[in-house]
């Protein structure tokens, strides 16, 4: 049985995080990092929500392709995300500490397309799945 609350409350919190990253982009100078994290923690939640809904084991994993085979099981058509996920994945942890990798706005633009590619799909698949929008 599907768990609908559940997954609610996850696809919510992926949606939190991709409109901050979308209203940071408003910020001078633009905080690329963090919206890259909040990117990446957006296409993370969204994952789990497919997770969720399907009462499967939630694992403490930011590593999107994981999440994606986990998902996969339920929805195939996800693992179409696949290179959008490895790229997203590294913005697990190298956006939240200082490091040696410089980001760009050209990879702030990606982050943001593929977050918004994963997170409408996951949304179009909960809301086919949940046609009441529950």
């Amino acid at each position: 049985m599907p768990n609908k609350d559940l997954s609610n409350k996850w696809l919510n919190f992926a949606k939190m995080d991709y409109n901050v990253a979308v209203h940071d982009t408003s910020f001078h100078p633009i905080p690329v990092e963090i919206i890259c994290y909040h990117c990446q923690q957006s296409a993370e939640k969204a994952l789990k929500a497919v997770l969720a809904y399907n009462d499967a084991v939630i694992p403490h994993s930011h590593d999107l392709y994981r999440l994606l085979e986990q998902c996969a099981v339920f929805s195939p058509a996800l693992m179409s995300f696949s290179t959008k996920a490895n790229h997203l994945t590294d913005y697990a942890a190298v956006t939240r500490y200082p490091s040696h990798i410089e980001l760009n706005e050209t990879d702030m633009k990606l982050a943001l397309d593929y977050a918004d590619k994963i997170l409408q799909a996951v949304d179009d698949l909960l809301n086919v799945q949940t046609p009441d929008g529950q």
